[in-house]
């Protein structure tokens, strides 16, 4: 069951178009990061090209909450990363790659990240972005509704239609306004929801390019999932 959800989940990811972003939804309960580890080995079996945007350190959760599963993160520590904002150094943090402080105003921290994207274009033709953390973020303009919209409309919209990359969006809503959230999901073309109930772990398609696929669900046992990641246990 757990190998048909790896399976599955890498077919429908696969499948993402170049210049697309999904928004994976989940709440602060849920066990993301199963997913999150997924996708990145997955990515790097196939010998994808990819990096990590890395909000305000949830990588390192990310990799905290794998860690005290059991799980081997060996393979994080190769992902090369891009910072905004957060002290923990999480990944391959790499000379072409760069932290950016995102306490400055947004026209000048988002022109220091499209630098800092610029050259990984220079390096890999096509490459796959993986965004965490975005919901922090995302929290600090969701008073200004001004700054919001400038986020929204000169970071995430721009961030489509362009044909270099592709993407996924790990989000938890449960932290944002509804109007935030709605603000996003009118922005993207596909909306992943996740949710967790009696041990069942569940993947579903909120929001698609492709319209047939509306209301579909993938599911698989978390303890299961979990337990399939950390591997057999070595014999003595």
């Amino acid at each position: 069951m757990t190998k048909e959800f790896e399976f599955s989940l890498w077919n429908y990811m696969k499948d993402i178009k170049w210049g697309e972003y999904v928004v994976i939804k989940h709440t602060s309960s849920d066990p993301t990061h199963l997913l999150f580890y997924i996708l990145i080995r997955q990515l790097q079996e196939d010998n994808t090209p990819f990096i990590i945007v890395d909000v305000l350190d949830k990588l390192h959760l990310f990799k905290t909450h794998l860690m005290t599963a059991g799980i081997d993160t060996s393979i994080v520590n190769d992902i090369p990363v891009i910072k905004l904002g957060g002290i923990k150094h999480t990944g391959n943090i790499m000379s072409l790659i760069e932290r950016v402080d995102i306490s400055q105003d947004i026209p000048i921290w988002t022109r220091h990240y499209r630098e800092a994207l610029h050259r990984v274009e220079e390096r890999f033709n096509n490459y796959i972005k993986i965004i965490v953390g975005v919901d922090a973020l995302l929290q600090l303009y969701e008073e200004n509704i001004w700054d919001l919209n400038i986020l929204m409309l000169s970071g995430f919209a721009n961030m489509l239609g362009d044909k270099r990359s592709k993407g996924f969006i790990f989000l938890n809503y449960s932290t944002l306004k509804s109007t935030t959230l709605l603000k996003l999901e009118e922005i993207f073309t596909r909306i992943l929801s996740v949710g967790l109930e009696e041990n069942t772990l569940t993947l579903r398609i909120e929001k698609s390019i492709n319209f047939s696929e509306y209301r579909k669900e993938i599911k698989v046992n978390a303890q299961e999932l979990q337990d399939y990641l950390i591997g057999p246990t070595p014999t003595k």
